[in-house]
């Protein structure tokens, strides 16, 4: 039986009419325990409360174990602020249709009486759940990466690619092959702006790009799906540390060769080329079959990696808040949001056209893959909480190492609910996700974008909208550069500089 989902449109002057300031405290459900329900009767609620701002809180813990669950301390919650409180019920009656199977009417009787313009919110019917996969069995055609069935099962017998995708400046915009990468990890760079990590998995991508260079938090990417890395280049630091990683991962490495570029030609598919028709440096792309087909050939070959971690389920759990606006800032100059599609069920990619003073300003269009024509989309966003810290800073240089290590805070959004949740990274294999029950987190099938902000980021929610804002760490008193004996501000010791939790860029 098929899940099923009906949508209550209320106005948006009913949400005016109960925004009344509060005291600002955490919301109900960051320490509530998701659990199950047949009752006929569902009731909706976003609980928030009113401040200008607030800041997520020290790590939570989180330990797996064999059996998928983990330990959770719900107290370490990250505090979010917010205004209005709304409450929405429908009584839902089950009724018997001619075939025999049963379906569900809701008699919903809103108050007060919408006049407006109407904003929709998903309820779910409490049904059986249906079966999902993983997190340690998946069928020999079931991508791990998405909990979907892939159309060619060979595609699963090799390493996935990861690639490093420019977002800045935005006339690098529309990028390519997005919207075929299983995941995706969008991250603080420099100097105020972004960049993407893809990983493609269970599809190939015949154009993706503009393709940039390396940086430390790459490595985390590639180490942990065991995947090739290809990028355009690196800062001499951080192509001399990629050296040091051992004879694996650096032949793991797919760097464009630079000498003689050819031309992009559909009709004669190179595992790089560049695209002399766009007037920018920004012009490298690359074409994971082809790629593919000319790293089999190195000495390590290529094989199925264990990828199983995540676990997926059809049906949402229970005690999600109202998500139906996620945003993302990064600096003045680079934010996104994700607005939810009832359509479609997914959140659609908005990118900023513009950077004001006034960050309560602000300007969107639609992220296009410009190899597919289509709207950027994600089944899930998975916003995960880590330390930032500075590699290099000086007046011209920015580096910055963020080591995902251990165990963090995270919010996951699906079907158009918000879940707070907890990071872990394993010893081996990619990143898990656990709810506050200590089980690891249903995630919709389909692909997963995971933004990638500090622990002293922000985080502001309304009645319906969720904002992230990315903080960085304060500037250091004395420029950084941990580079060696040719560094212009001399010679840094890292523990000494960066404290003892620095841990380099590798594991």
């Amino acid at each position: 039986m098929k899940p099923r989902v009906f949508f209550l449109v209320i106005s948006s002057l009913m949400l005016a009419a109960y925004a009344t300031p509060a005291l600002a405290r955490p919301l109900s459900f960051l320490t509530a325990t998701p659990t199950d329900t047949t009752t006929a009767t569902t009731t909706t609620t976003a609980t928030t409360t009113a401040s200008p701002s607030a800041t997520a809180g020290p790590s939570a813990t989180a330990t797996p174990s064999s059996t998928g669950t983990a330990t959770v301390d719900p107290s370490l919650s990250p505090t979010v602020t917010g205004s209005p409180t709304i409450t929405v019920t429908g009584t839902l009656t089950e009724t018997a249709e001619d075939d025999g199977s049963p379906t569900v009417t809701p008699t919903i009787t809103p108050t007060p009486t919408p006049t407006g313009p109407p904003v929709v919110i998903p309820l779910i019917i409490s049904q059986p759940t249906p079966p999902g996969y993983g997190p340690d069995i998946f069928p020999y055609n079931i991508n791990p990466l998405t909990g979907l069935q892939v159309d060619d099962p060979a595609l699963l017998e090799r390493r996935p690619f990861a690639i490093k995708v420019v977002n800045y400046p935005r006339t690098v915009r529309p990028q390519s092959g997005l919207s075929l990468a299983d995941n995706v990890y969008e991250y603080y760079m420099e100097r105020g702006i972004s960049r993407f990590i893809a990983v493609f998995y269970g599809n190939d991508a015949p154009r993706v790009g503009p393709i940039r260079s390396g940086r430390f938090f790459d490595e985390h990417i590639f180490r942990m799906y065991d995947a090739f890395f290809a990028f355009g280049y690196a800062d001499e630091r951080i192509a001399d540390y990629f050296e040091t990683l051992g004879d694996y991962w650096v032949q793991s490495l797919v760097l464009d060769p630079g000498e003689n570029p050819q031309q992009c030609n559909p009709e004669r598919p190179l595992w790089f080329c560049r695209d002399f028709g766009l007037v920018t440096y920004n012009n490298l792309f690359g074409n994971t079959a082809e790629m593919q087909r000319i790293v089999s050939r190195r000495s390590f070959g290529n094989h199925r990696p264990d990828l199983t971690g995540r676990r997926y389920a059809a049906r949402p759990p229970a005690g999600g808040a109202l998500a139906l606006d996620v945003r993302v800032r990064f600096s003045i100059i680079n934010y996104c949001k994700w607005d939810y599609d009832v359509a479609s069920g997914r959140y659609l990619r908005y990118a900023e056209t513009y950077g004001y003073a006034d960050t309560s300003i602000e300007e969107y269009a639609p992220l296009i893959d410009a190899a597919t024509g289509q709207h950027i989309a994600a089944d899930n966003i998975v916003v995960l909480f880590t330390p930032y810290m500075f590699f290099v800073k000086t007046p011209t240089t920015e580096i910055v190492n963020v080591p995902l290590y251990g165990d963090g805070q995270a919010f996951v959004f699906r079907d158009g609910f918000a879940y707070p949740a907890v990071w872990v990274r394993p010893e081996s294999g990619i990143l898990q996700l656990y709810g506050l029950d200590g089980e690891i987190f249903p995630l919709k099938p389909g692909n997963t974008w995971f933004e990638v902000i500090s622990t002293e980021s922000t985080i502001v929610n309304g009645a319906i909208d969720w904002r992230f804002t990315h903080v960085m760490p304060p500037d250091p008193e004395t420029p950084i550069n941990v580079a060696g004996e040719n560094a212009p501000w001399g010679i840094y010791d890292p523990v000494e500089v960066l404290g003892e939790d620095w841990q380099g860029g590798g594991d």
